[in-house]
């Protein structure tokens, strides 16, 4: 874990990783200790793995008011709106205490193990879990990543399609095909005792 954003993304750039989102960059936020950490995974001695998470507690505030106030600060547009909807169709109780998940990169040399992936998001649920107080987990996902089951593989319950509706041109990174994908805490906690007595069934 590295709470050092400034660090991580040296060493994100270094494994190949071209972009990122704003949400999760340090040239638009001021991230310490307790608002955020990188995990990476190294093999042989190198960094093969990497993602991002950030810590807001948001109180009773429609998530849909947040993400249009905060994607209109971190995505400036002429018109002054850069997300122009955002789904109230989200299960009941969605705010409170939220972890962002973002920015997962493996390296190139490294892809093709959906097992080790999986390995690397459930101990970043725990890290989470441990970490903060949160009542959601949750993430933005390309729709040809949760159609091709990445989502369940990162131990995601909750997946609903089509959430934001972007003004034009959408910003580099995001798209009306965004799923919000998100697990609870009840479920978190259910998961981790789980496979802390079946580690197998991971």
């Amino acid at each position: 874990m590295i709470s050092d954003f400034a660090h991580a993304e040296s060493l994100i750039e270094d494994m190949g990783k071209q972009s990122q989102t704003a949400k999760l960059s340090s040239g638009f936020n001021d991230f310490t200790e307790e608002s955020g950490f990188w995990l990476f995974m190294k093999e042989n001695g190198h960094y093969v793995s990497a993602v991002a998470t950030r810590y807001d507690n948001i109180g009773r505030e429609n998530m849909g008011a947040y993400m249009i106030r905060t994607m209109r600060r971190q995505y400036p547009h002429d018109s002054g709106e850069t997300l122009l909807e955002f789904t109230d169709a989200l299960p009941p109780g969605f705010h409170g205490r939220l972890a962002y998940i973002g920015e997962l990169f493996v390296h190139p040399d490294h892809r093709g193990s959906r097992q080790k992936l999986r390995y690397f998001m459930i101990l970043l649920q725990c890290c989470i879990a441990i970490k903060w107080p949160v009542d959601w987990v949750y993430a933005m996902m390309r729709d040809r990543d949760v159609k091709r089951g990445f989502a369940t593989t990162y131990g995601f319950s909750v997946q609903l399609p089509g959430v934001a509706k972007w003004a034009e041109p959408v910003p580099e990174g995001r798209g009306d095909s965004e799923w919000l994908v998100a697990v609870p805490t009840l479920h978190l906690d259910h998961i981790m005792q789980h496979y802390a007595g079946s580690l197998e069934g991971l």
